[in-house]
């Protein structure tokens, strides 16, 4: 269904190829400068590279090609177990229920029998990656009211706690026993029954005595679309919230409840932290804040309420990003958003947070293309092959994802999940074509950084096409990602090393090219040798129209 196209994970195995005369290049002369000899500006974190996945993805845990895909592309944090679905779904069932909000995509509710936590337990070992787990702060267990911090307690038990323990995690306000830590733990350690309990327990009974480890816990997703700013007549917001009853699809009940506002999720956020802490206190607890942009139109308010109540009890903020209203503004939009976006959001915590908390980590659980962009690349196909001219411009999701990654990298953000991981029109991997776009750009960008690896500074001199950053592998490597952002002209790009110890550089590298494969495909990722020149401080490589191409050079 799918195919690799990334060769191995970092490196394509084996020693250098011995040393040669540089490749003749061709195309438009372009410069790029790396002083090695410069102070890194980030280090990437373990998590950097991430996928955001669905409990509604029927093939998440069963398409057996998907963790090859996963460690291909350097994935280390799976964020499990949606974005709005988070905030109706229950862990310990496997089930989910329908409000009017918008987000759910309709008043019809799936869950996949195969995405339950138990599955994805298996697929993060096969992977080999890290959850970053989204707990419901929507709705209670049934559905009458709001969520309470005993069914969050009980899943770090599952997920964390030690089968032996007898720590209570108590009864909510509606009269739900949550058992003990060593109950839900002790579930993951047994083997399935022969015939199941009613209710089912057997998918949550996968033979692990041992604690699954899960650090990042994130509470809902998307709070200020609960209504409290955005819901009139007929509308209910998009992310669905029981602080306040909905009033059939309309959405009158909500615009201004105080039940809704931001200072009532940043006070759960306290009481949650205190009663997940309480199971493992060496978990990590995220908040959702808003970019000072306000991109999704909410007003900065959210910020300030939120975080008066709730910073002293965060670990980390969480916000998502979906920029691009057509294909082409995807393509700046790294450069020209993130690092704005994050300076901002950067100050608002300071600003608001108590002393030595404004610094707190920073992930994206969701982010990706605007929803109107597949949509859009569909017209323009359509559009071009009924003018006579040939398709192009899949490829810019692919290059978007790739400049996005790295971006993130250079403003240090510790976990950035591409949304989402099998969906028609932008997934991961896609579920039924071959435009793998995140997969792709995802690839390239472990190719260029992984985890610990420094991310330097680095000047573009001569082509404001040209997009570059440059890292030094924990090993010494030297690596430098370059995107031709014109989809037209081939660029011929001479890369100078100056000042640090790492020059010079070897006599030899690797070269892996994302290339668009032409018509309406994305291309495949291929690697091959490239030899610095006679100095050892340079080296000229072709990077194609609309590619990205990565370069590693091992110290010399």
């Amino acid at each position: 269904m799918i195919g690799t196209g990334g060769g191995p994970a970092l490196g394509m195995g084996g020693a250098p190829a011995a040393c040669a005369a540089p490749i003749p290049i061709t195309g438009t002369a372009a410069t790029v400068t790396v002083n090695l000899g410069a102070a890194p500006i980030a280090t990437v974190s373990p998590d950097l590279l991430g996928v955001h996945t669905a409990v509604y993805d029927s093939i998440l845990t069963t398409d057996p090609t998907t963790p090859a895909l996963l460690n291909a592309g350097g994935i280390t944090s799976l964020r499990y177990p949606g974005g709005s679905y988070a905030d109706v779904y229950h862990w310990e069932s496997n089930s989910a229920h329908a409000t009017p909000a918008a987000g759910q995509g309709s008043n019809v509710i799936f869950v996949a029998d195969t995405a339950n936590f138990g599955s994805f337990v298996s697929l993060l070992q096969s992977a080999g990656a890290n959850a970053f787990i989204t707990v419901n702060y929507g709705m209670n267990s049934t559905a009458t009211g709001p969520a309470v911090p005993q069914q969050a307690a009980a899943w770090v038990a599952y997920a964390n706690g030690a089968p032996g323990s007898t720590t209570p995690i108590g009864t909510d306000v509606n009269g739900i026993n949550w058992q003990t830590v060593g109950y839900w733990a002790g579930l993951r350690a047994s083997a399935p029954l022969a015939v199941d309990t009613v209710p089912p327990t057997n998918f949550l009974r996968i033979n692990r005595p041992a604690p699954v480890g899960i650090k990042y816990w994130e509470l809902g997703n998307e709070l200020y679309g609960n209504g409290y700013y955005n819901g009139n007549a007929g509308s209910a917001g998009w992310e669905a919230d029981l602080h306040a009853p909905y009033n059939g699809t309309n959405g009158t009940l909500r615009r201004g409840n105080p039940a809704l506002a931001p200072a009532v999720y940043g006070m759960a956020v306290r009481a949650f932290a205190a009663a997940m802490k309480a199971v493992d206190p060496t978990i990590q607890v995220g908040g959702i804040v808003t970019w000072p942009d306000n991109q999704f139109t909410t007003p900065t308010s959210w910020n300030s309420s939120a975080l008066s109540q709730a910073c002293a009890s965060m670990d980390f903020a969480v916000a998502h990003w979906y920029p691009g209203s057509t294909i082409v503004s995807l393509l700046p939009a790294p450069r020209t958003e993130i690092p704005a976006m994050y300076a901002g959001l950067r100050g608002v915590l300071t600003a608001n947070c108590p002393a030595g908390k404004g610094g707190m980590p920073i992930a994206i659980s969701e982010w990706g293309p605007n929803i109107n962009v597949p949509n859009d690349i569909t017209a323009q196909l359509t559009n071009r092959v009924n003018a006579g001219l040939p398709p192009t411009n899949t490829q810019i999701v692919g290059l978007f994802a790739a400049e996005a990654y790295a971006t993130f990298m250079e403003q240090g953000v510790f976990a950035a999940h591409w949304a989402q991981m099998h969906i028609q029109g932008g997934g991961y991997l896609e579920a039924t074509a071959a435009n793998n776009w995140g997969y792709h750009g995802a690839v390239m960008a472990h190719h260029f950084a992984g985890a610990g690896d420094n991310i330097l500074p680095l000047q573009t001199t001569s082509n404001a096409l040209l997009y570059a950053h440059a890292s030094r592998h924990s090993d010494g490597s030297i690596a430098v990602m370059l995107t031709n952002t014109n989809p037209a002209g081939s660029l011929a790009v001479t890369v100078n090393m100056t000042g640090g110890a790492a020059v010079p550089l070897a006599c030899s590298g690797f070269r892996y090219g994302y290339t668009s494969a032409g018509a309406n495909l994305d291309g495949p990722i291929t690697t091959a040798n490239i030899f610095s020149a006679t100095t050892r401080t340079s080296f000229a490589v072709a990077v194609p129209a609309y590619s990205v191409v990565v370069v590693v050079f091992p110290p010399g």
